[in-house]
């Protein structure tokens, strides 16, 4: 069981939605956190689908600002609690074990508003008494180390993101993987690295999940990498046959609408319930094949790039990103858009 948290940056662009999708589909999450949408909550709810989930529910963005959301699939169940612009949170129910709370979190952006998440988080720690963990980002750090390069965080700033931690009882549940989550090219052409994304837990979620782990992976749509914080490892069975799901990016391909109105008109018209049944099925298998034919090498190809980019990112020699590195994320554009 897990849960993949991503600042985004926005999921209103084709190329986004389809690396997320192909990172859900690799690290298979139960739960998904995206952050920073900049679209409205109808938007994010309906891209569930897309992405692979069952469930879906979305904060709508301040105009291009801001905006979460959160996916899950039916082998969990998930209770919304109260929410704002900058948490979602909920009570997680997996079968009949007990239930934890995990809040979604997105840090206030302004340094002199930053406060307020840490004030919200303060106060809504006692609206429960279950386990606690906070996943998402929180745009600021524990220690000083954590900011590598120009612009460096004043003590104030990381006292009051510690104070918070420290009166929710928040133990920082560590990582895997490079150090850093977030890189920016600044003035001068120096870049700044900072772990912005992290997971937290009180004492007693840790103890309930005491194998918990959280790694930092690669991907390119972002400045911001993804965070997978995993709390239980399950071999989860593969079904025999999955259920067919309509792809949205199916629509961009120039040769869609042709091979679909061939597959639905190819066995003619039908008269009953059962001959639509089955005339139903023979369109969603030729779908199905459709897509591995056209999309299958891209989804390789990307799967590998990612491979690659990963562990570029985590040398640790790394200062800057490498001319090879900058190819790899040109190509990997490249075969996002194909």
């Amino acid at each position: 069981m897990s849960c993949l948290s991503w600042n985004c940056r926005g999921i209103g662009i084709a190329a986004t939605i389809k690396e997320l999708r192909e990172m859900a589909r690799r690290v298979a999450p139960s739960i998904l956190c995206v952050l920073e949408t900049q679209v409205a909550k109808a938007r994010v709810e309906q891209l569930k689908g897309t992405l692979g989930f069952d469930n879906a529910f979305a904060v709508s963005s301040t105009g291009r600002s801001g905006g979460l959301g959160i996916f899950w699939t039916n082998n969990v169940s998930l209770e919304i609690l109260p929410y704002s612009q900058y948490h979602i949170d909920a009570i997680v129910s997996e079968g009949d074990s007990e239930p934890w709370r995990l809040t979604c979190v997105y840090g206030e952006a302004q340094v002199s508003e930053r406060h307020k998440t840490w004030s919200l988080l303060k106060f809504i720690r006692a609206s429960s008494p279950l386990p606690w963990a906070c996943v998402g980002d929180f745009n600021e750090v524990l220690h000083q180390h954590e900011h590598e390069g120009v612009q460096e965080r004043s003590t104030a700033q990381i006292a009051g993101f510690r104070e918070m931690v420290d009166v929710c009882g928040f133990h920082d549940l560590g990582f895997e993987g490079r150090r850093w989550t977030f890189e920016k090219k600044v003035s001068g052409g120096s870049y700044c690295r900072v772990r912005l994304d992290r997971g937290l837990a009180t004492v007693d979620w840790c103890i309930r999940f005491p194998s918990a782990s959280v790694k930092h992976l690669t991907a390119a749509a972002s400045d911001h990498g993804p965070i997978l914080m995993q709390w239980r490892v399950e071999e989860r069975p593969r079904p025999k046959k999955k259920n067919f799901r309509y792809e949205q990016m199916w629509e961009c391909h120039p040769e869609f609408t042709r091979t679909l109105s061939e597959s639905w008109c190819k066995d003619g018209a039908a008269s009953t319930i059962q001959e639509l049944q089955a005339k139903l099925n023979g369109v969603s298998n030729h779908l199905v094949q459709w897509d591995r034919d056209e999309f299958g090498n891209v989804r390789q190809e990307l799967r590998r790039l990612n491979a690659e980019l990963e562990r570029r990112q985590n040398d640790p020699g790394r200062s800057n990103p490498t001319h090879a590195e900058l190819k790899i994320l040109e190509r990997y554009s490249g075969a996002q858009s194909s």
